[in-house]
């Protein structure tokens, strides 16, 4: 019944622990879209090598009913949670990155941290409006990047 409401999300969190994982061709092909691919690049051979070999990073798929809707790259360093989330553009504007960042900063990931810093690029008007929604602040600019972060009160 609620599935269409903003915010009405009950989302499941999936961590990519193997270079097996039956998701990854379908991440890759959402990346690769235009819309996504403009604001975040990966070098496909070596990036889930990375993820699931190095102890500090995370890598989530996001599911509601089966049905995979997003991703989240997490690296913590220091007590800084270093992120990035990708919706997939067909279930976008619908909350679920809203939901995402609340689950984060609620501590959903079990991931111990003070901070969480995010950049943004500039022409990326969605995400800034969404992290600023959330309670990001930005922090830095460097050239078309903005540093956005929160701080857990």
């Amino acid at each position: 019944i609620h599935q269409h409401c903003k915010g009405k999300y009950k989302m499941i969190y999936r961590l990519i622990k193997n270079l097996d994982d039956a998701d990854i061709p379908l991440i890759l092909s959402v990346y690769k879209q235009p819309s996504i691919s403009q604001f975040i690049s990966i070098d496909a051979e070596n990036y889930w090598k990375y993820i699931t070999s190095t102890g500090n990073v995370y890598f989530y798929k996001i599911y509601k009913d089966d049905i995979l809707l997003a991703t989240i790259h997490l690296e913590l360093v220091d007590c800084v949670l270093y992120m990035s989330v990708v919706v997939f553009p067909e279930y976008q504007k619908q909350g679920i990155a809203t939901t995402i960042l609340k689950d984060i900063q609620a501590g959903k990931t079990g991931l111990d941290f003070n901070k969480i810093q995010v950049s943004i690029h500039e022409k990326n008007t969605a995400s800034l409006k969404l992290f600023e929604s959330a309670g990001f602040i930005c922090v830095n600019k460097d050239e078309e990047l903005l540093e956005y972060e929160y701080s857990k009160s």
